[in-house]
């Protein structure tokens, strides 16, 4: 597990949607299990109910979904292919994000996105 921060150098936000393009370049995930506690976006309070205690959506569900959010206070996303977890992101009080996967996959993450 690594730690990235959810701001970047220029203030910038770091949220799931931002690292869609980094999985998809590791892994071919079909499903995700989502609890997301609070987030911000056209939809948010809605999101919010649907996953109070995690929903499992398709990879394009999913993706259509978090598409209005543009940050993940609190919130837990688990990425499957063929059944296996593959990666896991758990964003923490709008402070940073930890990243659960294989080493390559979290080498990467911590070289673009910085340590917390």
């Amino acid at each position: 597990m690594v730690r990235i921060p959810q701001h970047g150098p220029d203030n910038s936000l770091f949220d799931i949607v931002n690292f869609l393009p980094d999985i998809d370049s590791h892994f071919s995930v079909d499903s995700w299990q989502v609890c997301i506690d609070q987030c911000l976006g056209m939809g948010a309070v809605t999101l919010e109910q649907a996953t109070a205690g995690t929903l499992t959506l398709s990879d394009a569900e999913f993706r259509s979904a978090i598409a209005p959010i543009y940050q993940t206070i609190d919130g837990h996303f688990v990425g499957f292919s063929n059944g296996s977890p593959v990666v896991e992101l758990l964003a923490v009080d709008s402070s940073y994000w930890e990243v659960t996967s294989t080493p390559q996959f979290e080498t990467v993450m911590l070289a673009k996105y910085g340590a917390y």
